[in-house]
């Protein structure tokens, strides 16, 4: 299936939430971004498509961060701006792996493995802190900063080459290093002062709840805001159910691929799954979609 413009006119492939992982030949779209590269979109607002416009669209470890409804408002928006046969590719964290190596990793730590016993409290993170974390970093920063060079190959296999960079910081920060977030943060004038501002913002507002409701109160508010800043997982996916939504969502040819795989013509080219011949983000669910 082709994503070729008419002619000579170059296609408008959208990289949807794209975080720090963009393309100059594609339209690079997310809530914060990181470079010139990347145009400033709330998934609030929809797609900024006229319908049947756009060539391909691709999401990755976006859809996971959205509500269940908020995620299915976004695909509707991706089949309105999509010309007919175009393709939809979608990245995410794999439930249904993270689940079957959360049970095997168990049972084998319960069978007294010493190498599951190092390997049980990062699956059990992978498999929970994002979706339950109520401040930045959450339990996987705490592992990162502590515990992560004993089990440093189980965690790369797990995330693949962005454990490098984590590892290479805790050298460098003599000990601490940064959670994997879905967004990079960009080191601009510009973006210090967004950052500077919203942190203000949150100040303020804490500290009249504070006033107002007391500790708890200020405590509640904090973790209210964090929770909808976009770093949390609201929801995940198995094959069965991104399949079945992408269906209800009006696409049809619905089906499961890896990252080196793609129905989307010179996919491969733009290195956005697959860089240097690695797999960017191995634990994922790699699916594509066809717009009727």
């Amino acid at each position: 299936m082709s994503t070729k413009g008419l002619g000579s006119i170059p296609p408008v492939l959208v990289n949807i939430g794209c975080g720090s992982v963009w393309h100059t030949d594609w339209v690079n779209l997310d809530m914060r971004p990181v470079s010139a590269e990347v145009r400033v979109w709330d998934a609030d607002d929809g797609l900024p498509f006229k319908d049947g416009s756009v060539d391909g669209c691709y999401a990755s470890h976006l859809l996971e961060h959205l509500s269940r409804e908020d995620a299915r408002s976004l695909l509707l928006e991706c089949r309105r701006a999509l010309r007919s046969g175009a393709i939809l590719r979608l990245a995410v964290p794999d439930l249904e792996v993270i689940a079957r190596e959360y049970l095997h990793v168990l049972g084998r730590a319960q069978a007294g493995d010493p190498v599951a016993k190092k390997q049980h409290e990062w699956i059990t993170l992978e498999l929970l802190d994002q979706l339950v974390r109520v401040e930045s970093g959450g339990e996987m920063e705490h592992y990162l900063r502590n515990q992560a060079s004993h089990n440093a190959d189980y965690i790369t296999a797990r995330i693949g080459s962005e454990a490098a960079h984590y590892f290479r910081q805790v050298v460098q920060n003599q000990g601490k290093a940064p959670a994997p977030h879905h967004h990079s943060w960009s080191h601009s004038s510009g973006q210090r002062l967004q950052h500077t501002v919203t942190a203000l913002q949150e100040w303020i507002v804490t500290g009249v709840c504070s006033l107002l409701l007391g500790r708890r109160g200020r405590s509640a508010v904090q973790q209210g805001l964090f929770r909808s800043s976009g770093e949390c997982h609201r929801w995940m996916y198995d094959q069965f159910s991104l399949k079945q939504l992408l269906e209800q969502c009006g696409f049809s040819d619905v089906r499961r691929c890896t990252a080196f795989e793609s129905m989307m013509d010179r996919f491969d080219s733009y290195h956005l799954d697959v860089v240097n011949g690695e797999v960017r983000k191995p634990d994922s669910l790699f699916m594509e979609a066809v717009k009727p």
